[in-house]
């Protein structure tokens, strides 16, 4: 029996390049292939750098579906069933969005396949599909088989996708992980992960994890590990984890050299629109800030603009705090509304949403605000989100952080890093804004 997997791209503009930010290695069909039987034959298409064989000879096609990628995934399925084949949907948007899924499929999978890919494989072969499959909120797997797309790692960026947990015990408004695991957090086994690592390749890895210090305890266990190894890591944390002294040395000791911050927005009554009122309570910010980089740690600090106090004062003042504080890159975004959270219900009750199904409307590009904020217009903030990003990924402003980095990290890779990450930043502005969703991906890949 032959299972396909397709991991399906964003989109891009007609005639140009995949992104490059956006080809990271697909760790999620590696963690798949790892819960398949050595007895099946196995193959993979990844539509964001090679083109899909439709007619190729298989007797099942999972695709793994986010938000962003759901009109390219459906588009991909009504291919494969066009020509007879059975399709088998999951990911985040399919739990997201299980009665839209399953309109273009022929089976979804709700939450994760950890627990019922057997079942789901089981009735395959006995011709007994169902349409739908849950599973609850796990993680059981061992280890990735990223055997299934080694022949494409050298079209990757070069850093190394680990899983170490999966969920968060906040629960912001607009946030799809949160709408899925009720505040809950699951770990994997510490020498799992660390397993892990030693097979990867690359020296630099992105632990995969919403909020690793959600257990201080495995966080601590699993720090005292990588000490022991020479790589350079980085992961997702809250700024609460800056009062932990001992855990921001561990941190640094065990190689992170970079941690990415969700600060969402300097503005109080924007945290607590979207129930992140708990950052604000911490305390001084500068001061946990300075903490982070003095142990030598810099920060990808992320802001979401369009909630009820943002106007352009709201981008000027944010700038001028990400320049104080010399950050290693950020992230202006315009506010996503995803489907199924108390943010999308919230908009939709104030009739505020532009599109319902933003991802599938046609003629929708990347950094398109489909809402109506209050303050401004949707073209004024995505206007601002571009312009704002432009002015921080400056060549003048590179250069003036890169100075500051060299000071906070001796190490030359993460040096090298920054300045790979910053130029690449710098000229995918205006290619990334505009790109057609699930558009032009038939063209041939370059």
């Amino acid at each position: 029996m032959k299972i396909t997997f397709i991991l399906p791209a964003i989109g891009k503009k007609t005639g140009q390049k995949y992104l490059k930010s956006w080809l990271m290695e697909p760790l999620t069909v590696a963690v798949l292939n790892s819960m398949i039987p050595d007895t099946y034959e196995r193959e993979f298409f990844d539509d964001r750098i090679e083109k899909i064989n439709y007619d190729t000879k298989t007797d099942i096609v999972f695709i793994t579906v986010e938000t962003y990628t759901a009109k390219r995934a459906y588009y991909i399925a009504s291919e494969f069933r066009k020509r007879g084949k059975k399709v088998v949907m999951g990911g985040y948007h399919v739990t997201l969005c299980p009665e839209e899924a399953v309109l273009h499929s022929d089976s979804i999978m709700v939450g994760n396949a950890d627990g019922i890919i057997s079942q789901v494989l089981n009735d395959i072969e006995n011709d007994t599909l169902q349409p739908r499959y849950d599973g609850g909120a796990c993680i059981m797997y061992k280890m990735p088989d990223r055997s299934i797309y080694a022949d494409k790692m050298k079209k990757y960026l070069p850093v190394s996708l680990v899983e170490t947990g999966r969920g968060c015990y906040h629960n912001c408004e607009f946030c799809s992980i949160a709408g899925y695991y009720k505040q809950c957090y699951i770990h994997r086994e510490v020498e799992d992960i660390i397993a892990e690592i030693k097979a990867c390749r690359h020296k630099i890895f992105f632990f995969v994890d919403d909020s690793i210090f959600s257990n201080r305890s495995f966080a601590k266990e699993l720090f005292e590990e990588l000490k022991k190894l020479d790589i350079i890591w980085t992961t997702q944390i809250t700024l609460d984890i800056a009062r932990d002294d001992e855990m921001l040395h561990l941190m640094k000791e065990s190689g992170c050299e970079m941690v990415l911050i969700g600060f969402e927005s300097i503005e109080s009554d924007n945290l607590k629109q979207m129930n992140k009122g708990w950052s604000e309570r911490l305390g001084e910010r500068e001061k946990l800030i300075q903490k982070i980089h003095d142990v030598g740690i810099g920060i990808y600090a992320s802001f979401v603009f369009g909630f009820d106090s943002d106007n352009e004062d709201t981008f000027k003042a944010t700038l001028e705090f990400c320049e104080k504080h010399q950050f290693f890159v950020v992230a202006f975004n315009h506010l996503l509304i995803f489907p199924n959270t108390k943010t999308y219900e919230s908009f939709k009750a104030d009739g505020r949403l532009i599109s319902e199904k933003w991802w599938l409307e046609s003629g929708y590009t990347f950094g398109m605000v489909t809402f109506n904020p209050k303050q401004i217009t949707s073209d004024h903030l995505r206007a601002c989100c571009k312009g704002y990003r432009k002015k921080y990924f400056s060549f003048p402003s590179i250069f003036r952080r890169g100075k500051t980095m060299r000071k906070r990290s001796k190490g030359f890779l993460i040096n090298f890093a920054y300045w790979v990450i910053n130029i690449i930043f710098h000229f995918e502005i205006d290619k990334r804004f505009g790109i057609p969703i699930g558009e032009n991906l038939e063209e041939k890949k370059k």
